[in-house]
């Protein structure tokens, strides 16, 4: 009996290992609870809303839901619906889509498909007044740059 109860955890472990293993994502429910408590004061409010929050369970639940839940929908789908101010979508009037998701690191990944089904995918990148388009291959195929109004001063065409 002692065996097939541990065979039977051994599968279960390996089954959660496999099918949520993969599934990393942004953590977003508790990335929005960790900021919301870091924004209620000072270092020694957001430290005190901290801790309230770890003994409380806040955290706990929060990280258990990305977890188990958002994090797995957006391994799936590829968006948090958590994250929600994180991603563009839009449709024009001719039928072509845009989509576009914000990166921790502040580019912008945008995949624009017409509606010949041509898909295009590449990177935004902003240093100061310079916007760069990068490509899948990480060569600038364009980039801008921008007076202080964010007015379009020239263009620049790499390719």
């Amino acid at each position: 009996m002692r065996i097939r109860k541990f065979i039977c955890a051994a599968v279960l472990a390996a089954f959660t290992c496999v099918s949520v293993g993969g599934c990393y994502g942004k953590y977003a429910l508790f990335n929005s609870a960790h900021k919301f408590g870091g924004h209620l004061g000072g270092k020694w409010v957001g430290a005190v809303v901290n801790l309230v929050f770890w003994g409380v369970g806040v955290y706990g639940i929060c990280l258990l839901g990305d977890l188990l839940i958002f994090n797995t929908i957006e391994f799936w789908t590829g968006s948090n619906p958590v994250a929600m101010g994180d991603v563009y979508q839009e449709t024009d009037e001719h039928g072509n889509k845009i989509y576009a998701v914000r990166n921790t690191d502040g580019t912008l990944s945008v995949s624009v498909t017409d509606t010949a089904g041509h898909k295009a995918d590449f990177t935004l990148e902003r240093d100061a007044n310079v916007v760069r388009i990068i490509d899948t291959n990480n060569d600038v195929i364009a980039s801008q740059i921008l007076d202080n109004d964010g007015e379009i001063i020239a263009q620049v065409a790499a390719r």
